[in-house]
């Protein structure tokens, strides 16, 4: 089970990344332009293909609060701060991976200095900007994964059946001699059937 809670935690945290690190790059294009006449249509091309995978992982981001919330989790205490710089660092490595990829997989990209100075700076407030709500999203994720758990252990309790209270009484030791019909002991034979 807690492997399942590890996982489920891991796929929303990689989702809400995921998600992110598609608006992080979408924006600082859309911020800066001077850098994708550059680079070219050509060498974005593959993001309008993302959109459906990671729909996908937003789903997949509900299914694991869900998951979560009825296996009874409990969100976690991390402040809010050190959340947001962890997810701000994140996505800031992401999108410095994703263009020093774009930049070796495709001959029209510029090189990434060039990209970098051309406005690529925007990346950086808007990691920390979309770091910030990430983090906050996650903390909302993780409180309606809470009220899941509370209203899912409730439910659970309503389908037990009562307890019996008191206490259970010592069992009673039978004689032969005291209750001889009790055992078949009779000292007379039953009375003859009617002919």
């Amino acid at each position: 089970m807690r492997s399942t809670m590890r996982i489920a935690h891991n796929v929303r945290l990689a989702s809400i990344l995921a998600v992110g690190a598609f608006v992080l790059h979408q924006l600082r294009y859309l911020i800066a332009p001077e850098a994708s006449s550059l680079a070219g249509h050509s060498a974005h091309g593959y993001m309008t293909d993302l959109m459906a995978p990671i729909a996908v992982l937003a789903l997949a981001a509900a299914l694991a609060t869900l998951i979560r919330g009825t296996e009874g989790a409990t969100p976690a205490q991390a402040p809010l701060g050190r959340r947001t710089a962890v997810f701000a660092g994140a996505l800031l490595a992401i999108y410095v991976g994703q263009e020093s990829l774009e930049v070796v997989l495709s001959a029209a990209h510029p090189s990434l200095p060039e990209v970098m100075f051309n406005g690529g700076w925007v990346a950086a407030p808007l990691a920390l900007a979309i770091g910030t709500l990430s983090a906050l999203f996650a903390r909302a994720l993780e409180r309606v994964e809470h009220a899941i758990a509370i209203l899912h252990a409730e439910r659970l309790r309503s389908r037990r059946p009562p307890a019996v209270s008191g206490r259970a009484l010592a069992a009673r030791v039978l004689s032969l001699t005291l209750a001889p019909l009790a055992f078949g002991l009779a000292r007379r034979p039953p009375p003859p059937a009617p002919a």
